[in-house]
């Protein structure tokens, strides 16, 4: 009980805290109704909880053991992410209900497939296998509860960053400060990416 409490602690630190996900989700939320965005919220969700529960069952230390792996998936996920910020940064907005109407670029399948790149998710998920997992525990139930939780405390955490693009939108209706906000987003993004590799240098 104690081990899931303190995960729990972790997931909501993990969720809350910025990142690709939550700027991607700031972003769109901040041009599309919440309710345009709800795919992109459970895809990331979902997606992030699946990888948990994969690298928990035994993925991590596959891809431990073979580092050239985790390096081409670090390498094209942080490309992906920085060709994503680049669209965000030069994107004309057009403040208007008939573009508010339109489904975002970015839908569940995207999503859940953005979290197998997004560095910050592999560092949660391997944090749950070296922190969060004992010998001599049923490891496929624990991993799978811990995926739950997970899933459970991501949900509210990144519907949050979509009410604040919402209510960024209301601040911002005209299209100039809507471009300002949209490349400080981008820059942020490329920040949050980045910063990882870059400290390590």
């Amino acid at each position: 009980m104690e081990n899931f409490t303190a995960f729990s602690l972790f997931a909501i630190v993990a969720s809350i805290t910025p990142g690709p996900t939550n700027f991607i989700i700031l972003s769109l939320s901040s041009r599309y109704k919440i309710s345009k965005t709800l795919p992109v919220i459970l895809g990331s969700c979902i997606g992030a909880s699946f990888l948990v529960l994969m690298v928990g069952v035994g993925l991590g230390s596959t891809i431990l053991t073979y580092p050239v792996i985790q390096q081409i998936m670090t390498w094209g996920g942080l490309l992906w992410l920085t060709l994503l910020a680049g669209k965000l940064y030069n994107y004309t907005p057009v403040i208007s209900l008939e573009h508010d109407s339109q489904q975002p670029p970015l839908g569940f399948n995207a999503a859940f497939l953005m979290q197998a790149i997004n560095p910050k998710t592999w560092m949660m998920a391997f944090a749950v296998i070296s922190v969060y997992t004992k010998q001599g525990q049923d490891v496929l139930l624990n991993v799978s509860i811990l995926s739950f939780i997970f899933l459970v405390i991501a949900l509210p955490c990144l519907y949050i960053w979509a009410l604040a693009g919402r209510l960024s939108q209301k601040l911002i209706s005209q299209p100039k400060y809507m471009n300002v906000f949209n490349k400080l987003m981008a820059l942020i993004l490329l920040i949050s990416v980045w910063w990882s590799i870059i400290s390590t240098l």
